[in-house]
C-alpha cells in the first residue's frame, strides 16, 4: 500500500545571524512560516532491506545524498526496523531557492514512517532525527508560524497573524547554496559577536521590523534578484523579502487581485501564489 503525504513549503520572514559558534554552526533568529506550496511524498514498504528513491517532477539525487534518503535510515535504525522502503518525491518546490524544500521532504518521510510503521513519534525523538539531517527539519514538526532560535532548536509557535495576506513568490531560477551564503557573510560578524536578536511577533505586524540579513551578500552578488525585490515593492507589496539564503523573493499582499494584476510582470520567472497555513 502507497501512502501520499504533502511536504510543504516555508518562506522566513525574517532572518538575523547573530554570530558564528565554537562548533561552526550560526546563531539565528528567524521568523518562519509554512505556505501551501507543496511537493508529494509516496511512501510504501519492501521486502528488501533498501531504500529506494525515486524522483519525478523537478529532478532531485536518487542516491544517499538525499535528505530523504537520511530521515528513511536515520528512523529505521532508530526503531530497529527490517527491511525497506519506497519513496517517491513528487517534485514540485524550487530547489536551492530558500523555501526549505528538501528539509521539508525530510520531516514529511519521517512522520510518513511513524504512520506507516504505525509508531508515535514525540517531539524529542523527531528532534533527535531531524537534528542530524538539517537546521530547518524541526521547524516542520508542527510548522505554521514559528519564532526559530539558535541552530534552529529553539522553536516558539505565533499567533496566526497572516492570515487574510497573501504571498507571491518570485523564483529567477538561480540555486543559491547555504554554505556559500554564510560564508559570504563572515566580514559582518567579525566585530559583533553578540548581534540583536528580533523580538517574536506579537500582536500586530510591523513590517518595518523585519529583514534578512543574507539580503546583504545576495542582492549584491546577483543584481537580478535586487531587480525582483525592487518590482515587488513597487507593485504595492506591503512587504518582500528574501526567503532564507534565497533565491526566491516574495511579496505580501492583502489581495490575491493585486497578485493577479502584477503577475504579468514577472513572465521571465517561475511564480508561485501561496497562502500562510
Amino acid at each position: 500500500m502507497v501512502s501520499k503525504f504533502y511536504s510543504n513549503a516555508k518562506i522566513n520572514l525574517a532572518l538575523s545571524i547573530n554570530y558564528q559558534r565554537p562548533d561552526s554552526y550560526h546563531d539565528i533568529s528567524s521568523i518562519m512560516q509554512e505556505i501551501n506550496l507543496y511537493d508529494i511524498i509516496e511512501i510504501s514498504k519492501d521486502n528488501s532491506n533498501v531504500i529506494n528513491i525515486i524522483s519525478k517532477g523537478l529532478k532531485v539525487p536518487e542516491d544517499k545524498s538525499n535528505l530523504c534518503y537520511i530521515a528513511a535510515k536515520s528512523f529505521l535504525e532508530y526503531y530497529n526496523i527490517d527491511g525497506g522502503v519506497n519513496i517517491i518525491i513528487n517534485k514540485t518546490i524550487p530547489i536551492g531557492a530558500g523555501l526549505g524544500g528538501g528539509s521539508s521532504n525530510a520531516a514529511t518521510v519521517i512522520k510518513g514512517l511513524s504512520q506507516l510503521f504505525d509508531i508515535p513519534i514525540t517531539k524529542d525523538i523527531f528532534y533527535n532525527l531531524s537534528s542530524k539531517i538539517g537546521a530547518d527539519v524541526f521547524f516542520f514538526y508542527n510548522g505554521g508560524i514559528q519564532y526559530v532560535e539558535g541552530i534552529g532548536d529553539k522553536i516558539t509557535p505565533l499567533s496566526p497573524l497572516l492570515n487574510g495576506y497573501y504571498f507571491l513568490l518570485v523564483y529567477p531560477d538561480i540555486e543559491i547554496s547555504t554554505p556559500w551564503a554564510y560564508n559570504k557573510y563572515k566580514k559582518y560578524l567579525e566585530n559583533h559577536s553578540n548581534a540583536s536578536k528580533f523580538v517574536p511577533l506579537s500582536d500586530e505586524l510591523d513590517w518595518s521590523l523585519l529583514r534578512n540579513d543574507f539580503e546583504k551578500v545576495v542582492l549584491s552578488t546577483y543584481p537580478e534578484i535586487m531587480k525582483i525585490k525592487n518590482q515587488l515593492q513597487d507593485s504595492g507589496a506591503l512587504f518582500s523579502s528574501l526567503s532564507g539564503s534565497g533565491s526566491t523573493m516574495f511579496g505580501v499582499y492583502d489581495n490575491l487581485e493585486s497578485i493577479r494584476n502584477i503577475s504579468d510582470s514577472f513572465n521571465a520567472y517561475q511564480t508561485y501564489e501561496a497562502l500562510p497555513i
